[in-house]
């Protein structure tokens, strides 16, 4: 097997397609497949095919410059198996030698990447599961290092940061806005806090060289195309959860409607969004480390985030659970509704199919968006902690102004995030809230003083 895995490894830096998966396998059913894959110097290969096309990637960018084709380079086709690869590797138990040193090489080959990666980010949703996997990579390379960085703190590492490793960090935390803001299209969301919506307009106004527009002109949304069965329009907010709303909405408004694969683009992308908070939490260990005064996230988009997916979670639990209570209701308010025959029995059977079905994606979303809440406030809590090492009266004023509204609007601290699922991870998500609002309650009283 040691010498199987080392010519195959060999491989990896002839751009062949199913290398990489014959060597996942090997990591897979071997049970050292892991330590044995890891001493054979895949990395080093898979360093050396990064850096052949980074520098090809270069040349044509520069030859390009301005030209409609450069803004299309398309990833490299073997990213998604060379990144699955490391993913099996780093969730592999090794020892902690091993690897750290396959985090440290796995950096390398992500900086090598940074401007495919900064590509493959912000063209979301042109290549959905290459972005997933491109963060969970990202984030266990984060995490691996992380557990090695109170022992072995390393030039590769997150703490010695770069132009590379800033472009890629910048990227993820876009997309995590971008996300969190847009879990669903932005005509079906509720208003935001009147209170963010100030912070937000009074820290544009105060801009002297930069020209902003809090306009939205375009969503990741608006990139996707619509396809299978139509569905009713999921609820976003506390008021859109009743019945009798949601199938008026799903038979008189054209464009308003839902689909099956519309719910499978809104699942993906919530996946996507816990993929790169987690990241950014990893991160969060890190820039303490790069002694920055300033914070590591932006506190109005934090607190967008923290609205949408609070908001859709907590409005999808109390249709599941209304669903769950009175299911005859749905049926009888769907028949009168809409237009099929209530006599009917394909027709009748038709429509219990598609409540399942709804009520089958509402959970699967509707929980990943509970995840993500939970997840925004954390991250919101590590920052602030961070944070209050340094005296920034600026900074901290900014912070707090966006977050008191946030979690005021979303009562998270009574009522914890929605779609959990579980009163552990409830009361784990009322406690962070709560832990927020006293760091929010400490700063107010620092700057105030």
């Amino acid at each position: 097997v040691r010498k199987s895995a080392s010519r195959l490894s060999q491989l990896i830096a002839a751009d062949d397609n199913y290398v990489a998966d014959l060597l996942q396998q090997i990591v897979l059913l071997h049970s050292d497949g892991a330590r044995l894959l890891a001493k054979s110097g895949i990395t080093s290969e898979l360093l050396s095919f990064a850096h052949s096309y980074a520098t090809e990637e270069k040349k044509y960018l520069a030859s390009h410059m301005g030209v409609s084709g450069a803004a299309s380079l398309k990833s490299p086709p073997v990213l998604n198996g060379h990144l699955s690869l490391l993913n099996v590797l780093l969730s592999s138990p090794l020892p902690s030698s091993d690897r750290t040193a396959l985090a440290i090489d796995t950096m390398k080959i992500f900086k090598e990447y940074s401007r495919a990666g900064e590509r493959l980010l912000q063209s979301y949703p042109a290549e959905t599961e290459l972005t997933t996997i491109f963060l969970e990579t990202l984030y266990l390379t984060y995490s691996s290092l992380k557990k090695a960085a109170g022992s072995v703190l390393v030039e590769n590492s997150p703490a010695h940061v770069d132009e590379p490793l800033l472009k890629l960090e910048r990227s993820v935390l876009s997309l995590t806005y971008h996300l969190s803001a847009f879990p669903f299209p932005s005509e079906l969301l509720p208003p935001l806090p009147i209170g963010l919506i100030n912070v937000e307009k009074i820290h544009a106004s105060q801009m002297k060289t930069v020209a902003t527009t809090l306009s939205v002109v375009s969503t990741w949304w608006d990139k996707v195309s619509d396809s299978g069965a139509p569905l009713p329009t999921p609820p976003t907010g506390s008021s859109d959860a009743g019945v009798l709303q949601r199938y008026n909405a799903y038979n008189n408004r054209p464009g308003s409607t839902f689909s099956e694969g519309r719910y499978q683009h809104a699942i993906k992308s919530a996946k996507c969004l816990d993929v790169a908070l987690m990241v950014l939490l990893s991160r969060v260990a890190f820039v303490a480390k790069r002694n920055t005064g300033t914070f590591s996230v932006d506190a109005v988009a934090v607190a967008k985030g923290l609205c949408r997916c609070s908001d859709a979670s907590r409005a999808i639990e109390d249709r599941l659970a209304s669903m769950k209570s009175h299911p005859e209701e749905d049926i009888t308010t769907l028949l009168s509704s809409s237009i099929v025959n209530p006599n009917s029995q394909g027709d009748q059977t038709l429509l219990s199919q598609s409540l399942q079905l709804e009520k089958e994606y509402l959970v699967e979303v509707g929980s990943c968006l509970g995840q993500c809440a939970e997840k925004l406030i954390s991250l919101a809590l590590q920052d602030a902690r961070r944070m209050s090492e340094y005296e920034n009266d600026q900074e901290w004023a900014y912070f707090v102004g966006a977050l008191t509204p946030a979690l005021d609007h979303t009562q998270v601290e009574s009522k914890g995030v929605g779609c959990l699922f579980d009163d552990t991870n409830t009361e784990a998500s009322k406690l962070n809230a709560q832990a927020l609002r006293q760091e929010l309650e400490k700063m107010k009283a620092n700057f105030l003083r």
